[in-house]
C-alpha cells in the first residue's frame, strides 16, 4: 500500500482526508441537525430561509473555487489550507453569537464557505501530485473524508447540542475544524512544496479554450444542480410514500455509507481499469438511480436500492473527477483548474435544492414529488451526456498522441 508515493505521500492523503471531513459537514452533511434547532431558535423564520444558510455555504465553497485554486497554486497549498481552516473556525465561533438569521448567512454561510474553499481545493488537488499508479485510490481515500466526517460529526454534534446547547456546540465544532492544519504541522505535510507554479488569473482561465475542460465543467454544472436534491428530500419523500421516519433516516444514512464506499472502491477500480470508463459508468448509473429508480420508488425496498445506488456511484463520481482533471490537463496548476471547474458547479448547487422546494410548493395541496424527481433526473442525465462528450474528446486526444508517437518511430 505504501509503495506508489511513499509514506510521506500517504500522510498527505491523510491530511486531505481530514480537510474533507470538516469542509462540508456544517453546511451539508450535518446541517439538518442545525436546521432543526434553528427552527426552534427562530420560529418566525420560514424553513426555506433557514435551509438557505446551508445552501449558501455550499454554493460559496464552489463559487469561490476559481479564487481559492489560483491562491493555492500561487502561494502554496499548505499556507492556503491553514488560512482556510482558520476562517472555518472563526466563522462557526461568530455564528454562535448570532441572534438573527441574516447573521448566519454571513457567518456559517458566506465566511465558512470562503474558508472551506481555501482548504478544500488544495486538499483535493494534492494527492495527484504524489501518486500516478494509485492516483484513483489515493484521491478516493482523501475525498471519503466527507462521508466519514458526516458519519462521526453528526452524532457528535447531536450529543453536544443535548449537553451544552447549540451555541457552545458551534464553538466546539469550530475549534475542531482547525485540526487539519495542526495535523499538517505534526506530520510535516508541506503541501506547498508541490506547488511551484505562480499562475496569474489570466494564465488560469486559458483552460476555458479547451473543449475537454468545457465538457467537464458543463457536467459539473448540471450534476451539481441535482446533487443535493436527493440528500435534502430523500427522507421527506420516504415519509410521503408512507415509510416511517426512522426508516427514511436509515435509507439516508446507508446512502451516505454507500457514498463512502464508492469513493474508495471505485477509485481503486479506476487504477486497474480506465479511469475515464469508470467515471462514465458512474455518471450514467447516478442518473439512472435518480431519473428511473427514484421516480418509480413506491416502497421501502426500491427507495433503499435507489439510495444505495445513488450514494455509491455519486461518491465514485466525486472522487474520479479530480483524477480526470489530472489525466486530461496534468498536475500543473491543478488546484486552479479544479477550482474554475467546480465554480461552475456552484451555480447549480445554489439553484437545485431551492427549485426542488419550489416545485413541491406549486403542487400543493396535492403534493407530488414527480416534478422533483424528473427535474433532478433530467439534469443528472444531461450531466452524463456531458461526461460522455468529455470521454470521446479524451479518447480522441489519446488516439492522436499514439498516432504521433508511432509516426516519430
Amino acid at each position: 500500500m505504501l509503495q506508489d508515493g511513499g509514506l510521506r505521500a500517504w500522510f498527505v492523503v491523510f491530511g486531505s482526508f481530514l480537510v474533507h471531513s470538516f469542509a462540508f459537514a456544517p453546511t451539508e452533511y450535518i446541517f439538518g441537525i442545525f436546521e432543526h434547532h434553528y427552527q426552534i431558535l427562530f420560529p418566525d423564520t420560514s424553513i426555506s430561509s433557514i435551509a438557505f444558510v446551508g445552501t449558501t455555504g455550499s454554493a460559496v465553497t464552489y463559487l469561490a473555487g476559481f479564487f481559492a485554486g489560483i491562491v493555492a497554486d500561487r502561494f502554496g497549498f499548505r499556507i492556503t489550507v491553514i488560512v482556510g481552516t482558520l476562517l472555518m473556525t472563526i466563522s462557526l465561533i461568530l455564528a454562535s453569537f448570532s441572534n438573527q438569521v441574516w447573521q448566519l448567512y454571513i457567518t456559517q454561510g458566506v465566511l465558512f464557505g470562503i474558508g472551506s474553499a481555501l482548504a478544500y481545493y488544495p486538499a483535493i488537488a494534492v494527492p495527484s501530485h504524489y501518486f500516478t499508479k494509485r492516483r484513483g485510490l489515493a484521491t478516493g481515500i482523501a475525498v471519503s473524508g466527507v462521508g466519514a466526517g458526516g458519519l462521526i460529526l453528526a452524532p457528535l454534534t447531536h450529543k453536544l447540542i443535548e449537553k451544552v446547547g447549540i451555541f457552545w456546540s458551534l464553538r466546539i465544532l469550530g475549534l475542531l475544524c482547525f485540526i487539519p492544519s495542526g495535523c499538517e504541522k505534526d506530520t510535516e505535510l508541506e503541501m506547498g512544496s508541490v506547488a511551484k507554479e505562480k499562475p496569474s488569473f489570466f494564465d488560469a482561465v486559458k483552460v476555458f479554450k479547451d473543449m475537454q475542460f468545457l465538457s467537464l465543467s458543463m457536467a459539473e454544472l448540471t450534476a451539481s444542480f441535482a446533487f443535493l436534491v436527493p440528500l435534502y428530500f430523500m427522507q421527506t419523500y420516504a415519509v410521503f410514500i408512507g415509510i416511517p421516519a426512522e426508516k427514511g433516516a436509515l435509507i439516508l444514512g446507508l446512502s451516505n455509507g454507500a457514498s463512502f464506499a464508492g469513493r474508495i472502491l471505485l477509485g481503486l477500480i479506476s487504477d486497474y481499469f480506465s479511469n475515464a470508463k469508470v467515471l462514465l459508468l458512474c455518471s450514467w448509473c447516478t442518473a439512472f438511480s435518480v431519473l428511473v429508480l427514484w421516480t418509480l420508488s413506491k416502497s421501502f425496498g426500491i427507495l433503499m436500492l435507489m439510495g444505495l445506488m445513488f450514494g455509491f456511484f455519486a461518491g465514485g463520481y466525486v472522487s474520479l473527477v479530480p483524477v480526470a482533471v489530472a489525466q486530461s490537463f496534468g498536475t500543473k496548476q491543478m488546484a486552479s483548474t479544479i477550482g474554475l471547474m467546480y465554480a461552475t458547479g456552484g451555480l447549480g448547487m445554489l439553484g437545485g435544492a431551492p427549485l426542488a422546494g419550489f416545485l413541491l410548493d406549486i403542487t400543493k395541496p396535492n403534493i407530488s414529488y414527480l416534478p422533483v424527481t424528473l427535474m433532478s433526473g433530467a439534469t443528472m442525465t444531461l450531466g452524463a451526456l456531458c461526461v460522455t462528450m468529455w470521454f470521446y474528446l479524451d479518447w480522441r486526444a489519446h488516439r492522436m498522441r499514439r498516432v504521433m508517437t508511432a509516426d516519430t518511430l
